[in-house]
């Protein structure tokens, strides 16, 4: 997905949260992003993206670039994620004050959709990149390990209180494509419909 893409998705999705935003029910939302009806930062430069692959000492995937040359971070991903990363905010989990997930996870195995192969959560977790930086014990990450022909790295959810693992998806685009998702279907449980 390029900007020209990312831009109408986001600034459609800022205008159904801001819309259907409740303060009391759901908290306060940033005034500023209310006035400007997004949920995004500036854009992330080049050079700046070009520092942060510098510190982390790999590319990143295309979707997550593209992303940040569009809003440098992000507020209210989905339902349980309040604010993602911008560029020189992203880390590896790791390196962290969320490491303590990949103890967590460290007894328990990951198996793909068609069971064939096994590998233990918190190896996942030991080598990922952090994209968010507040949720409800909830986290969002990149594994630079499994990455498909298009250069785009899995991208991971994963609740403490989902009683699953991580959920894995193809691409940054499509976690976040969920969590956009996500958030219209607990509204719509809520008997509030989209706009």
């Amino acid at each position: 997905m390029n900007r020209e893409q990312w831009q109408p998705f986001l600034k459609l999705w800022s205008e159904e949260w801001i819309a259907g935003h409740d303060p009391e029910r759901d908290g306060p939302l940033d005034e500023g992003a209310v006035r400007n009806g997004w949920l995004g930062f500036a854009p992330a430069s080049a050079d700046e993206i070009a520092a942060a692959e510098a510190r982390l000492g790999r590319a990143l995937p295309p979707s997550l670039r593209e992303f940040l040359l569009t809003t440098n971070g992000w507020r209210e991903a989905g339902n349980f994620i309040y604010r993602l990363a911008g560029s020189s905010e992203l880390a590896w989990l790791a390196e962290t004050d969320d490491s303590s997930w990949i103890e967590a996870y460290s007894d328990t195995e990951f198996a793909d959709e068609d069971d064939e192969d096994i590998e233990p959560e918190g190896e996942i977790l030991a080598r990922s990149l952090r994209l968010s930086l507040d949720g409800d014990a909830a986290v969002m990450l990149l594994d630079p390990k499994d990455v498909d022909e298009r250069g785009e790295w899995a991208g991971y959810w994963l609740a403490s209180w989902s009683g699953m693992g991580p959920e894995r998806f193809d691409s940054f685009y499509d976690l976040m494509y969920d969590q956009y998702t996500g958030f219209h279907s607990l509204r719509e449980g809520r008997g509030e419909s989209a706009s």
